[in-house]
């Protein structure tokens, strides 16, 4: 019997959610470990009231006047977490009973809004993504075999015809506009084809370091600085090499052509840490590998940092819009994540989270 109790004890004490329990004056008798990533400590909280970590305003503005001790609810509920920050969250609530049925206090089970709300984000974005990834490989189908036709007539005439001055300007103009074109559907193609993956284990370290090798006369030839930070002990990690250094490429590239001479690039590799709960801040289960590249370059606006993944858009004037999306294409097929910071005019930071799996 103890056995089982303890079970179900570590069932809640684990869950995703907040869940607590008030007495009949609304007090906490119980919260379980969620609650610290919220910056609460749970045993600092027994004993207080419940209210101590809702939004009073909220409460004073609502027509029900908070939450009913002992009664079955579920509400859009304000909680405001250590800092300050207000989280919409949606609480559900039942009665707390004894032995004999009687109403002692409330069971609260409390789910942050944000993350449901991201999750439908996300769920929207892959659903228009593929819509529009299917309609891009039907243009691209239907463009090819035309604009090579026109590629190989071109071709032809420039052997055949010795075109000199502004007319051997114009075709060489309209030879290159041809390329540019079939680099665009290259990249069409490569977006919305689905990816086959070749996965092995490999060390990221070295193949952040092979791909650097494709940019070193770019980098050479802004006088970039190469700043490398590596974890030599981090774990092989399951990945598609061709898939991967065509990702990380995009990024350098990225990265290189937004900044100036004498810029700097850093590349940084870390094991990711989580906290456990009642932890000082040198313990923790060590989660994803992370990759960090950085550059001084000049930054993307806050407004449109949240489209820079979105196919065919650029701020580029001479680009195809699709490197980006290709680049969290690949992540998504391998279970990463991509994160991006920057500030305008002081760089940009794309960080990548990859899930460690041993086999």
């Amino acid at each position: 019997m103890p056995m089982i109790l303890d079970f179900y004890k570590r069932l809640i004490d684990d869950a995703n959610d907040i869940v607590w329990a008030v007495d009949i004056e609304g007090r906490f008798i119980y919260l379980n470990n969620k609650v610290s990533e919220w910056g609460y400590n749970k045993d600092e909280l027994i004993g207080k009231p419940l209210l101590s970590i809702l939004n009073a305003r909220q409460i004073e503005n609502s027509p029900e006047k908070g939450i009913e001790i002992g009664m079955n609810g579920l509400n859009e509920v304000e909680v405001v977490d250590r800092d300050g920050n207000i989280r919409k969250t949606s609480l559900s609530t039942s009665p707390l009973k004894d032995d004999n049925g009687s109403i002692i206090g409330t069971i609260g089970i409390v789910r942050d809004m944000a993350e449901d709300k991201k999750l439908q984000e996300r769920i929207a974005d892959t659903e228009r993504l593929a819509s529009l990834g299917q309609l891009s490989l039907g243009i691209a189908h239907e463009i090819r075999n035309p604009l090579s036709s026109i590629k190989m007539n071109l071709q032809i005439l420039n052997r055949l015809i010795p075109f000199v001055g502004d007319t051997k300007e114009h075709f060489d103009l309209a030879l290159k506009e041809v390329f540019h074109l079939e680099g665009i559907l290259e990249d069409l193609l490569s977006y919305a084809k689905p990816l086959k993956l070749k996965l092995k284990q490999m060390d990221i370290n070295l193949l952040l370091d092979d791909t650097l090798l494709m940019v070193r006369s770019d980098i050479k030839d802004k006088e970039i600085v190469i700043n490398r930070y590596y974890d030599n002990e981090l774990p092989k990690t399951l990945l598609d090499e061709d898939k991967m250094k065509q990702a990380f490429l995009n990024i350098y590239l990225n990265s290189i052509q937004a900044m100036s001479k004498g810029g700097t690039l850093c590349i940084r590799t870390y094991r990711e840490r989580e906290l456990q709960s009642n932890s000082t801040d040198m313990d923790g289960i060590e989660k994803r590998v992370v990759v960090e590249v950085s550059d001084t370059g000049c930054g993307i606006d806050k407004e449109k940092l949240k489209f820079i993944f979105d196919p065919f858009f650029t701020t580029k004037p001479y680009g195809t819009g699709l490197g980006l999306s290709i680049v969290k294409n690949i992540f998504d097929y391998l279970n990463a994540v991509i994160e991006v910071n920057s500030q305008s005019g002081k760089g940009t930071d794309f960080i990548i989270k990859f899930p460690v799996t041993n086999i």
